[in-house]
């Protein structure tokens, strides 16, 4: 346990008070910190520094402080530097935070109006530790401020994935706790966070490290960590095949920051920018192609897009628009790109192989937002036209690039989503507080959802829930059932866009006016993380690389499709699983053009697996847990490499099965052709 001394300074009989310059002290080692009463104008004076060489940190107890207007009482450390200022205050019997290091000087600053009582210090405590021991990283509560600390490491030799649990976190303003893997690199970082009894993310390695950095203003409780948990590979098989260089399609969100002039990449795994990318002026919309190999920048001050190729996050190209391009989004199939340019009231759509506007598609007043249907057969364009309480949304036929309909939604549209199985569509509309919710078989205005100035919107990929940004702060959660907010978080200032991940578990929230992203927990709905951007960030589209939509329909026996999402890296050995068909799979990887399995493993309904990664090229097959006569067996189809997956030493790789998602294709296939 840690120890905290406290220490009583004493008033001896007949001890003068501090006055003018004249100090006298006691003959103990211990000096009286106090002012006369009341305190003199026009005052400058620095006491003798209150200084224990065997602490760590330290903290004063005033009997009383009552300053006069403008007047300041300052606490310096032992170099001078400010550790708070006391202006125009009065209080008694209180303690100040705790302050990192051994001394603290007090200082008090007067002016040439009125006095009043002054202060008096009498008792110091200290803490001669960093922090409390034991076996887990625990702070003190509260912690200290200007303080910087990496606990000892949590090491599991056996482990390959880790996870902690806390009793509580609480961080006071602008102050992080940062998670660091066994070489020092950042895993995640809470800032700003208030949470009680919960389990961090998995982090792939045996070693975590926890890191306190905190600022010179207040303190908070800090934290706990009571539990820690592992995972351990359950199979190891070996693999003697050629490796192949692999091309990676990982899960990075892609932030437009309008006032730098750049796009930060974050890897949504340990939630930390990678890269930062230099676009066009004014960068708002942005889209990532649904194979994860390019993202799309609308750059509203340029009037142009810049092409981001993900595998080197340098631009390739640059695509004249028109005039304040701001909304943009991508075909399901890739192969065109849809942009709203605001000024010119029109619909650019390009040709992605091209990178040539092949038509212009007039809409409204102002249009903002797009999104286009999963069938990808309509588009939805907001039309934000200001001053108009009734303004509409332009729908889009892609076959002629025509508007076929034009639906009157609400006050100043913004944002705009599709629901997966492109039965509605969700509309922000800024102007009229509030979301419509489409019908895209009769284009009517089925319900409204009453929220305070919405801005950005998506939709989960279950699409069980539409996650709307709003003025007021926070991000509102609606459930698609029954079209009712359920939920309400607590994110930055401003926020604008919004998206989710493809496994559905975490939201990011771009908040414009604080400049960082907010990570949010889906299943709790709490703030795990705050990550920074650039200046002024937006991201309003698509930002998230890898996006799934699935079907609402139960999964059962008949002949359907299944598709994956692959593959996620991050550094290390490991296949991590994921089950979201609805039923349990086997999954069997085999040497190419060959039904010699080189890897099996079983993953129930909602479960992971984690096993050692092979390398080298694959095929891929699974099977679903029905009748062995119902097309139980599933091969995957990969647009490139003649079928065949692959996979490269010296990463970790997260594959996620779903039944009916628009990711890559498995096809059903008779016993006879599946794995031996």
């Amino acid at each position: 346990m840690y120890k905290i001394t406290k220490m009583i300074i004493l008033l001896v009989a007949g001890m003068c008070l501090l006055t003018g310059f004249v100090t006298t002290t006691t003959a103990l080692t211990n000096i009286l910190v106090e002012s006369d009463h009341a305190y003199a104008n026009n005052f400058d004076y620095i006491w003798p520094e209150i200084s224990h060489p065997e602490a760590t940190q330290m903290r004063l107890h005033f009997t009383k402080l009552e300053l006069d207007f403008d007047d300041k009482l300052i606490l310096l450390d032992k170099d001078g530097n400010k550790l708070v200022t006391f202006k125009d205050y009065k209080n008694e019997d209180f303690w100040t935070e705790w302050y990192t290091g051994n001394t603290i000087k007090v200082k008090l600053e007067t002016n040439r109006y009125g006095t009043a009582y002054g202060f008096k210090i009498d008792q110091v405590e200290t803490r001669n530790d960093m922090a409390p021991s034991g076996d887990l990283p625990e702070s003190y509560h509260s912690y200290a401020n200007n303080f910087n600390y990496i606990w000892p490491e949590i090491s599991r030799p056996e482990a390959t994935q880790m996870r902690l649990h806390f009793t509580k976190l609480e961080l006071d303003f602008d102050d992080k706790l940062i998670l660091l893997n066994k070489d020092g690199n950042k895993l995640v970082t809470f800032k700003d966070y208030n949470n009680e009894d919960f389990w961090t993310e998995w982090y792939t390695g045996n070693t975590i490290k926890v890191k306190l950095e905190t600022n010179r203003y207040e303190t908070a409780y800090g934290f706990k960590i009571d539990q820690v948990e592992i995972r351990t590979n359950p199979e190891s098989i070996s693999m003697d095949i050629k490796e192949t260089p692999s091309s990676s399609s990982a899960p990075f969100a892609y932030i437009t920051n309008g006032g730098s002039n750049n796009v930060s990449v974050i890897d949504t795994v340990n939630n930390t920018v990678i890269a930062v990318v230099d676009v066009g002026s004014d960068p708002f919309g942005v889209a990532v192609a649904p194979d994860g190999t390019k993202v799309y920048v609308a750059n509203m001050g340029s009037n142009n897009i810049s092409v981001i190729d993900t595998a080197t996050n340098s631009v390739t190209d640059t695509i004249d628009a028109g005039i304040n391009p701001r909304g943009i989004a991508v075909s399901p199939d890739g192969t065109k790109i849809y942009v709203v340019n605001s000024a010119s009231n029109n619909v650019s759509v390009i040709d992605t192989v091209t990178n040539n506007v092949t038509a212009s598609v007039t809409a409204g007043g102002i249009p903002y937002g797009v999104a286009v249907n999963p069938d990808g057969k309509k588009v939805y364009v907001t039309n934000g036209d200001i001053g108009n309480e009734n303004n509409t949304v332009s729908v889009i036929d892609t076959i002629s690039n025509n508007v076929i309909a034009t639906v009157t939604a609400g006050g100043i549209p913004y944002g705009v989503a599709v629901t997966p199985d492109g039965t509605k569509v969700y509309v922000a509309n800024w102007g009229s507080d509030n979301v419509s919710i489409i019908d895209t078989t009769s284009n009517n205005i089925t319900a409204r959802v009453n929220i305070t100035k919405p801005v950005g919107i998506t939709v989960s990929p279950d699409g069980k829930k539409v996650y709307v940004t709003n003025v007021s702060n926070n991000l509102s959660v609606i459930d698609t059932a029954n079209n009712t907010v359920t939920a309400t978080v607590n994110v930055g200032s401003d926020p604008s866009g919004v998206a989710v991940t493809p496994d559905g578990k975490k939201v990011y929230v771009v908040n414009s006016g604080s400049n960082n992203v907010s990570v949010i927990d889906t299943a709790s709905n709490i703030v795990i993380a705050t990550v920074p951007a650039g200046n002024t960030p937006r991201a309003f589209g698509q930002f998230i690389s890898g996006s799934v939509s699935t079907s609402a329909a139960p999964a059962g026996p008949e002949c359907k499709e299944i598709k994956d999402y692959l593959p996620v890296y991050t550094n290390g050995v490991n296949l991590n699983i994921i089950n979201k068909v609805g039923k349990d799979i086997l999954v069997v990887w085999t040497k190419a053009d060959s039904r010699e399995p080189v890897f099996k493993v079983n993953i129930l309904n909602e479960q992971n697996r984690t096993v050692t990664t092979p390398t080298g090229i694959v095929d891929e097959y699974i099977r679903i847990s029905y009748p062995q006569e119902v097309c139980s067996w599933y091969r995957v189809i990969q647009a490139t490499n003649s079928g065949h997956t692959q996979l490269e030493s010296g990463y970790d790789y997260t594959v996620t099965y779903y039944w009916g998602s628009n990711g890559t294709g498995l096809t059903p296939i008779p016993d006879s052709e599946a794995p031996e």
